[in-house]
């Protein structure tokens, strides 16, 4: 019993819509190793919030009554840099996104996702994946196409190593799953991800990826 309460994801959902809320709590309460620890309509006392409730994962909407959602989303970061994000929206707006991604969100559903994809992202955001819309996806990518490219940028080089842990990353594995697929240990996935980042001068996973597919230094295949 004790092992089993060890290992349950600790989720707090914050959105300003009763309703939403509620209906979220009751589609994640019926999941196994999920235990929602509160749900609260703004990011008001967010320090103190999440030292009380010490959530794994945060579902946060990015349109509060109180606060736009971005900004909410800096609060949280500010308070908690280690914990872990999935935005929660309705909002599909390129500047959201590309802001939200900037901030270093770990996920980014859009509200409609059916309750399996919900559930799927959290259990992978807690284990140290991403969890991005493919439609959310879409629109990183679209935002790196458009950057000013007017300066030839020396070619990035990868070792085969780092390519087939960007590969890896690209779909969403975890350190722990790109190790063990890899034969590596996860203290060594992580180097090198810190290496991938450095690179591509990028400030997360989800940045990372758009880049390098935007470089062409890997491909997304559909569906993936």
């Amino acid at each position: 019993m004790l092992e089993q309460a060890a290992t349950m994801i600790r989720i707090l959902i914050v959105d300003d819509h009763p309703v939403v809320r509620h209906g979220v709590r009751l589609i994640l309460e019926s999941e196994s190793g999920i235990d929602v620890v509160g749900d609260i309509e703004s990011v008001s006392g967010i320090g103190t919030v999440l030292a009380d409730l010490q959530p794994d994962v945060v579902l946060l909407d990015l349109e509060l009554g109180d606060i736009n959602g971005v900004d909410a989303l800096r609060q949280l970061r500010d308070a908690a840099p280690d914990v872990r994000v999935i935005i929660y929206t309705s909002h599909d707006e390129e500047d959201r996104i590309i802001q939200a991604a900037e901030l270093g969100v770990d996920g980014y559903l859009l509200k409609g996702s059916p309750k399996e994809e919900i559930v799927g992202a959290i259990r992978n955001v807690s284990d140290g994946g991403m969890a991005i819309e493919p439609a959310v996806a879409a629109t990183l990518m679209n935002h790196m196409n458009k950057r000013s490219t007017k300066a030839k940028q020396p070619a990035i080089q990868f070792s085969k190593r780092e390519k087939q842990v960007l590969e890896l990353l690209a779909v969403g594995k975890t350190n722990r799953d790109i190790g063990a697929q890899l034969f590596i240990s996860e203290s060594t996935v992580k180097f090198h991800v810190h290496a991938i980042l450095s690179k591509l001068n990028a400030g997360n996973r989800t940045e990372a990826v758009s880049i390098a597919v935007h470089e062409g230094l890997i491909t997304l295949e559909a569906g993936d």
